[in-house]
């Protein structure tokens, strides 16, 4: 399959102190139109940081990031908000930032940088509550919503305009074993029928279970453990617990100048 999204050789580097980390090191990763990709790690270990770089939202150290074979970190602050607005859908656990009804809030989707009737907004806000499931709560607000249905209308505004990608932020996670199954075959059914890539990032292997292929991602490399045969396969998920530091090198004495 052809790469919808592609990360070649892509790192990350934050300085803490004199201390450097590599949430991501040297990363390679494909996305296909229909395919679901979950990464699964502890807190901490850089799937936001993963999805983040993928949305181009930001820019990796060293690398490529390719949306339809687009550089996405070598576009205009505008051209990339164009790209975020049409082709890349956000999925997390943000809610509203403002007291809206839910309707409102996936509307709103549809309405940031168009020209776009409300009523036309509204219209394409209520089909995307419905093919998730949760058009029962249009008219409610956030507060008054249940986890279940808060990811549900997570899901909603980030698939209500049609996006080429999906990047799903740990919305599966803490939801019951019921539900988590249900959600992960839900966004895989969307991915097949709608031609999505999505790319989901899970601290629960059990939320990965519908994914066509799941990663894992620990000391700031990706290794497969699911998926077609390849190399680099794994049977468990291993978390080293202490990260690869880089201490950056001290400034030099007068004597050793």
């Amino acid at each position: 399959m052809s790469a919808l999204l592609s990360l070649r050789g892509v790192g990350k580097r934050f300085w803490r102190g004199e201390v450097a980390h590599w949430p991501l090191r040297r990363v390679d990763l494909n996305v296909a139109a229909g395919e679901v990709v979950a990464v699964v790690g502890m807190r901490s270990q850089g799937k936001t940081t993963l999805l983040r770089i993928a949305a181009g939202m930001l820019a990796p150290d060293e690398g490529a990031v390719l949306l339809d074979g687009q550089r996405l970190e070598q576009l205009s602050d505008r051209a990339h908000a164009r790209v975020l607005r049409q082709r890349i859908g956000l999925a997390g656990r943000r809610g509203p930032r403002i007291d809206l009804r839910m309707l409102d809030y996936v509307a709103m989707r549809l309405t940031i940088g168009r020209r776009r009737q409300r009523r036309d907004a509204q219209a394409g806000a209520l089909a995307a509550l419905e093919r998730v499931g949760v058009e029962h709560g249009a008219a409610r607000h956030w507060e008054e919503l249940s986890d279940w249905e808060r990811a549900l209308v997570e899901l909603a505004q980030a698939i209500a305009p049609a996006p080429r990608l999906l990047l799903i932020d740990d919305l599966i996670d803490g939801l019951g074993m019921r539900e988590t199954e249900q959600l992960a075959r839900l966004v895989r059914t969307l991915a097949e029928q709608e031609r999505i890539g999505v790319l989901m990032a899970v601290s629960d292997p059990e939320a990965a279970l519908c994914a066509h292929r799941v990663l894992s991602l620990a000391d700031g490399r990706l290794r497969q453990l699911s998926g077609p045969p390849g190399e680099g396969m794994e049977n468990v998920i291993d978390f080293p617990r202490v990260p690869d530091t880089v201490r950056q090198p001290a400034a030099p004495t007068v004597a050793e100048r």
